[in-house]
């Protein structure tokens, strides 16, 4: 008997695992709340199944009105597929909400997370914080960058979630650097270089453990760099 040919994803990454949660989801959703899930599970936070509430934004995306995409979320949030959290002001207003995939229509775990309450000048400040702290960054933080870490937030990618993703960005350009494959521009100059790996931390099923080392790794190679004539 020929084995049947093995079933290759045509983009590694950015995949999302449609499985019995969301076969659980078609039967109990209109239209409508079917569709404004799917789109959720395909641009939440992959970790917390969160995301910021932005009515107007989800209906310009999906292409249709505000109300119908807010009667949609009401439906999901009714049919126990969704939650809401107010903003970090405690203001349960429905333009600005945190929404929360529930576990049942959720296919990945859940860490716990402890950020969720910031608001977003505080993230923005944190990632500002982090991007200070390694020596192969050298980013002003313009407009651009605060701009791409509010859509960030807005995306619900925790704090936690994006420093993994400046790990595993400055292990790599380090590595480049140490083996003299980098060309000019030499260093990192905006947060762009690693909200571009957000997805890949999201997608990536490794332990606790997995990214202390990671940060060990990091500092080591940034050791390395700094006794070279380029650091």
């Amino acid at each position: 008997m020929i084995p049947a040919p093995r079933l290759r994803l045509k983009r590694p990454t950015g995949w999302f695992a449609a499985g019995q949660e969301v076969a659980a989801a078609l039967p109990l959703l209109s239209d409508a709340a079917f569709r404004l899930y799917v789109f959720l599970c395909l641009n939440v936070d992959r970790h917390s199944a969160r995301m910021v509430w932005e009515p107007m934004e989800l209906a310009n995306l999906l292409q249709r009105d505000r109300q119908s995409v807010t009667d949609a979320l009401e439906e999901l949030c009714r049919r126990e597929v969704c939650c809401r959290h107010p903003d970090a002001d405690n203001r349960i207003a429905i333009d600005r909400l945190s929404v929360e995939i529930c576990d049942r229509f959720w296919p990945y775990e859940k860490p716990p997370v402890e950020e969720f309450g910031i608001d977003q000048n505080r993230y923005v400040q944190q990632a500002r914080q982090m991007l200070s702290v390694p020596a192969c960054v050298r980013v002003r933080f313009s407009a651009a960058d605060e701009r791409l870490a509010a859509i960030l937030y807005r995306r619900g990618v925790s704090l936690v979630h994006l420093q993994r993703a400046i790990w595993l960005g400055c292990a790599r350009k380090y590595v480049a650097l140490l083996n003299g494959s980098e060309h000019t521009p030499m260093l990192v100059t905006g947060l762009n270089y690693f909200s571009a790996l957000v997805n890949e931390v999201a997608d990536t099923s490794v332990g606790e453990d997995y990214w202390k080392h990671m940060q060990h790794k990091v500092t080591q190679l940034e050791r390395r760099w700094l006794k070279t004539p380029a650091g």
